[in-house]
């Protein structure tokens, strides 16, 4: 086949897929950009503000409170990655029995609607009614009923904790895969040659799985940042602006006050913290899959 041929053949497979970034990533992308810097109402023309929505929204109250929540909420990721990876350990050894039990147990959390999770827990903490309230007070952990999702002190937190609770089996099943494909005799070579658990783990299940960690990571990153029916259904945002991640914020500006102006701006904010995030991880799976 001549170069010309192999050119065009390597246009035409990558028509599609260009075409597609273009059509639904980057001119949505470009739109939001350009309505970030207008008062865009819902009803009525657009007024073109240039920086203006960027420096009310760096320069208001609620500003770092917002920023605090989405990192809290967003870094759970890290909590979710040590709880899964000890689970799909926990599973390989060859002494559990039930395998294949325990993980149907282990991923009814991921299966339900986060809707719905949000629901249980509500109902589940709540001061009056809830188990969990009833017996930390039973057995006097606490005093008196706590408000969980309603004081600045705690909603953040319950919030991440319930996200981790619902989302760690996904990356429990990712994790749990890529262990299945180490083969076992890697781990009968290490203990020929005397390494004891812990050196195991370093030296063969930890370079196995690397790449399978940071991919999980990298998703749990992005999906944490994009959610929003979770922490709205637990707490609305609330109290005041206490857990109100920037998905939450522009939930609020576009729908609750029609300012489309201002929702694009906190997305622009959500893409740049976004790419801080992930950049890093991504980078590091790049590398890794360089040297391999």
């Amino acid at each position: 086949m001549k170069r010309s041929e192999e050119r065009w053949l390597i246009i035409l497979f990558l028509a599609p897929t260009t075409l597609f970034m273009l059509l639904l990533l980057w001119a949505p992308f470009l739109q939001g950009m350009w309505m970030s810097l207008h008062r865009w109402p819902f009803m009525g023309e657009p007024v073109w503000l240039g920086l203006r929505n960027y420096t009310d929204f760096l320069g208001a109250a609620y500003f770092w409170d917002a920023i605090e929540a989405t990192l809290i909420y967003s870094l759970s990721t890290l909590f979710q990655l040590a709880v899964a990876l000890v689970a799909a350990l926990a599973l390989r050894q060859p002494f559990v029995r039930f395998k294949a039990l325990w993980r149907g147990i282990m991923i009814i959390s991921y299966a339900m609607p986060p809707v719905v999770v949000g629901a249980i827990w509500l109902f589940l903490l709540d001061p009056g009614l809830g188990m969990i309230t009833h017996y930390l007070m039973a057995f006097g952990i606490i005093e008196q009923p706590i408000y969980w999702f309603a004081e600045n002190t705690w909603a953040k937190w319950m919030i991440t904790l319930v996200a981790s609770w619902t989302f760690w089996p996904f990356m429990f099943l990712i994790i749990l895969s890529a262990l299945q494909a180490i083969p076992q005799s890697r781990y009968e070579l290490a203990e020929i040659y005397g390494a004891n658990l812990w050196q195991r783990f370093v030296v063969v299940t930890l370079p196995a799985i690397r790449n399978a960690i940071l991919v999980v990571v990298i998703l749990r990153l992005a999906f944490n940042l994009a959610k929003i029916e979770q922490p709205f259904t637990l707490t609305g945002g609330g109290p005041g602006y206490e857990t109100s991640v920037l998905s939450i914020l522009m939930y609020r500006f576009a729908f609750m006050s029609g300012d489309f102006g201002m929702a694009f701006t906190v997305g622009m904010f959500l893409v740049v913290m976004t790419a801080a995030l992930i950049l890093p991880f991504a980078w590091l799976f790049q590398r890794q899959v360089g040297r391999a």
